[in-house]
């Protein structure tokens, strides 16, 4: 039961941005603009599933006793790798786009700060998928992987700032409440550790 209301509100924060997206669509555009759209709706979708990524390691009671640690460690990396390729799809589709449509946008600070979201992004991925190739100590991989708490607030004012999907309606509304689900994540963590690092 806890699984399928944990999967359930998952697809239904992904339908939000994903029908908004889809009713936008206009029919009868260039492939390569359709590259574009692909590009902004990969992004979408995996910044949804980042918030479900904090979820599923934030260690809530509820949750691990419905699924037990070792599924939502498996989950939790299957959804990083999906993640970390919807991300790195993102920019490139877009790039290959423009490319093929004849023109380069400019660089922008809420551009740079995509790049830089994708760079946090990326380094914290990377030392989780690679610390046994790397022999890196536990405790270094995990320090860097925390940095993957830095992508949520960095990919939500790069998403709320850049197109159109999330100017208004129900996807930003959606945004708002995970941005506000990810600061009582954080909390709570905060919390937890502060609990359990207290001296008696």
């Amino acid at each position: 039961m806890k699984k399928a209301l944990l999967f359930g509100a998952m697809f239904l924060c992904l339908a939000v941005p994903g029908i908004s997206w889809a009713r936008a669509l206009m029919p009868g555009l260039p492939w390569s603009v359709y590259l574009y759209e692909a590009g902004r709706l990969l992004a979408l979708l995996a910044f949804v599933l980042i918030l479900f990524q904090y979820v599923l390691i934030s260690k809530i009671g509820w949750i691990e006793r419905g699924l037990g640690p070792a599924a939502l460690f498996k989950l939790h990396k299957m959804w990083g790798v999906i993640v970390f390729v919807m991300i790195l799809s993102h920019p490139v589709l877009l790039v290959l786009s423009e490319r093929l449509q004849g023109y380069t946008s400019p660089m922008s600070p809420i551009k740079i700060l995509g790049v830089l979201t994708l760079v946090v992004l990326s380094a914290a991925a990377l030392a989780a998928l690679l610390s046994r190739r790397l022999h890196l100590k536990v405790q270094t991989w995990k320090m860097v992987h925390r940095a993957a708490y830095l992508v949520f607030p960095l990919g939500f004012v790069h998403s709320l700032l850049i197109g159109t999907t999330l100017q208004k309606g129900p996807p930003r509304v959606l945004w708002l409440i995970m941005a506000a689900a990810y600061l009582a994540i954080v909390a709570y963590k905060g919390l937890k550790a502060f609990a359990l690092n207290r001296p008696s």
